[in-house]
C-alpha cells in the first residue's frame, strides 16, 4: 500500500530564501533548534481501480439488462421478456381417449359443424 507523508516546517525568517536555507540546513543535520517541524501520513487510496472497477460492474449490468430486451420489427415492438409463455389445456390424444367411441363422435360432430359453417359462409 502506498502511503503520502506532508511534512510542514515553521522557521523564523525574513523573506522566503532565509526560510528555505534553514530548512535545508535541519533537514540536512546541520542545525539542530529553532524549528517547529509537523508530520502526517495517510495512506494513498488509489481511485483509478475503483473507477475502474465501477465501470466494467456498469457495462456488465448494462450488456445483462440489454440481453432480455427483444425487439420485433415486424411489429415495431419491444418486450422485455425473453420469451412468452401460453396455456393450453391437456389434449385429449391418449390411445384410449382416440379409440373411444366418445371421441370419434366428438371429431365427427366438430368437423361436420365446420364444414356447413364454410358452406354457410360461401353461399
Amino acid at each position: 500500500m502506498k502511503y503520502r507523508t506532508t511534512i510542514e516546517v515553521v522557521t523564523e525568517a525574513e523573506n522566503k530564501k532565509e526560510a528555505m536555507e534553514v530548512v535545508d540546513d535541519y533537514l540536512t543535520g546541520n542545525l539542530i533548534s529553532g524549528v517547529d517541524m509537523r508530520c502526517t501520513t495517510r495512506p494513498v487510496h488509489a481511485y483509478s481501480k475503483g473507477v475502474i472497477s465501477v465501470a466494467i460492474v456498469s457495462i456488465i449490468l448494462v450488456v445483462g439488462a440489454l440481453s432480455f430486451v427483444r425487439i420485433d420489427t415486424a411489429t415495431k415492438t419491444i418486450s422485455y421478456s425473453p420469451g412468452s409463455s401460453t396455456v393450453q389445456p391437456p389434449l385429449k390424444t391418449t390411445s384410449k381417449d382416440i379409440a373411444s367411441a366418445d371421441f370419434k363422435k366428438e371429431w365427427e360432430k366438430k368437423h361436420t359443424t365446420e364444414a356447413l359453417e364454410k358452406i354457410k359462409k360461401t353461399d
